[in-house]
């Protein structure tokens, strides 16, 4: 331990800092701020360890951890978060980038001489979006899958993701997306403005071009100064071990008891890019079977893991999180640290949550 003093309460960032170098390439509700897992790394890992995140969600653990020159890997059953993190830390051909990209510059001028020949997306999709919309994305689809290089073609289909809540006829105002009753609505949440989703202005190639530009350049940035390595993996935290892999330092923040359903979040994304849903398989979507599903992570980190453990979660009134805390003391685990983080600016389902609990555990 290096410092016997830090601050976690973290409480004058901005949006600016939670979502420099590749953090903001597309929305993961719920997930930690990149200072949490940089700072318990700073404070805990030693030289050489080998970083392990078995929620990784998006990705934040490891790009901190590359950041800081750890080779790392982590884990998520959710394929979206899965290809979000790749889309983050995965090197990819520049120059195809660069093509991609110069052909939306193209396209956004002239958006209809690029339209694919059908407007279906997916089954149903024709309620999601306009014509005119459906058939462009459709465009791109297409064009991103037949690159050549897996890692360029993620990354681009990642940030058109992002983009989709925002191009698609669902309400602006709701959090999942739900279609209007009418076209014309008023917007609840951003000073009671009109929308028409029938006039509004939507190109997505120009659109999907100003993402590109800015994740390449962040992308870019990441590289030169990350020297460790990091590895996401579609994989069951409940069954860590199978992977033969190991670790010395761990941080994580588990999924909420009363975790949010992601694939209703991102189901526009599911959907376009044909993911498979973990639907009920997802941690803390059964509250019954939340503290069960976290001894069982649990027992597979004491397996794989050789020195500390973060553990990041929401403080609660039925005391869930000491719960938590205690499976790891109960299997061994020495509780060397507790911190917390008083949480603003909270999502609407967590607003309940007015804490976030930071315990430090150690290996014996």
């Amino acid at each position: 331990m290096r410092h016997t003093r830090a601050d976690w309460g973290f409480a004058n960032l901005s949006m600016r800092h939670t979502q420099e170098s590749v953090h903001f390439f597309h929305h993961w509700t719920a997930k930690f701020i990149p200072q949490i897992p940089r700072q318990a790394i700073e404070l805990y890992a030693k030289p050489g360890d080998i970083v392990l995140d078995p929620f990784m969600g998006c990705g934040t653990t490891l790009v901190e951890a590359a950041r800081l020159g750890y080779d790392s890997w982590g884990t998520d059953i959710n394929p979206l978060a899965v290809k979000i993190a790749q889309a983050k830390t995965a090197p990819i051909d520049a120059d195809s980038l660069t093509d991609f990209i110069a052909w939306l510059e193209v396209a956004t001028a002239r958006p209809e001489r690029h339209w694919a020949d059908s407007a279906h997306l997916f089954e149903g999709s024709e309620e999601w979006f306009r014509e005119d919309v459906a058939r462009a994305i459709r465009a791109i689809r297409t064009r991103a899958r037949r690159l050549l290089d897996a890692n360029t073609s993620n990354f681009v289909l990642v940030g058109l993701s992002d983009l989709l809540k925002g191009m698609s006829n669902a309400r602006m105002d709701r959090t999942l997306p739900t279609p209007p009753k009418t076209p014309r609505y008023q917007d609840k949440k951003h000073y009671w403005r009109v929308v028409d989703n029938e006039t509004r202005e939507i190109n997505p190639f120009s659109r999907l071009k100003h993402q590109l530009i800015r994740m390449q350049r962040a992308l870019a940035q990441f590289h030169a100064e990350a020297k460790g390595r990091a590895e996401p993996l579609l994989h069951d935290a409940r069954d860590l071990a199978s992977l033969g892999r190991k670790a010395q330092f761990a941080v994580t923040s588990p999924p909420y008891w009363s975790a949010q359903n992601y694939q209703g979040l991102h189901k526009l994304s599911f959907r376009l890019l044909g993911l498979d849903e973990p639907r009920t398989n997802e941690i803390g979507r059964r509250k019954d079977h939340y503290l069960a599903d976290m001894a069982a992570v649990i027992e597979q980190v004491v397996q794989v893991l050789d020195g500390h453990f973060v553990l990041v979660i929401g403080e609660s009134k039925d005391g869930i999180h000491e719960g938590v805390r205690n499976r790891c003391v109960a299997r061994g685990m020495r509780l060397i640290a507790t911190h917390t983080r008083q949480l603003v600016n909270q999502a609407f389902f967590a607003k309940a949550v007015k804490r976030e609990m930071i315990y430090v555990l150690a290996q014996p």
